[in-house]
């Protein structure tokens, strides 16, 4: 694991730590959420605004645009594995982080057919509000195959 800090701001060991706890812990709620198909709880963690943006492959969403495109896909899931290989955390202040995963996903469906996301990056810029930190811009790049 990986840890980066912005030249902007020093943040101590300390506070690095404290930060990696607290945003570890809403990563591993979001990818709970994606291994069990439960798309609220994935997007508990995301702003809801239209200016979050979301690129998908290319394809950019704001807060609808997830909603729209992601919910009926997590409604034919059946569960997907995450498996995370590396990650990163770039601290930008004490309430901007940029996180990043490098991971598999393997999807598989309620018809019985399987996808595999194998490289994926995943990458998510999160701001502390409210106590809480929110997801306000996030990527995700993955080569996808069909597996039996």
């Amino acid at each position: 694991m990986t840890t980066q800090v912005f030249p902007i701001d020093r943040i101590s060991d300390a506070e690095q730590t404290k930060i990696k706890t607290e945003i570890k812990e809403v990563v591993n709620r979001m990818f709970k959420a994606c291994e069990i198909a439960d798309f609220e709880m994935a997007m508990e963690p995301w702003l809801d605004s239209p200016d979050l943006v979301f690129i998908f492959n290319g394809t950019p969403m704001n807060y609808q645009g997830i909603e729209d495109a992601m919910k009926p896909l997590f409604d034919s899931l059946l569960n997907q594995e995450v498996k995370i290989i590396d990650e990163k955390y770039l601290f930008i202040d004490k309430t901007s982080v940029i996180y990043t995963s490098n991971c598999t996903f393997l999807e598989n469906y309620k018809d019985g057919h399987a996808i595999l996301s194998d490289p994926m990056v995943m990458q998510f810029t999160f701001i502390k509000i409210d106590d809480a930190w929110k997801v306000i811009n996030a990527v995700e790049s993955s080569v996808r195959q069909d597996v039996k």
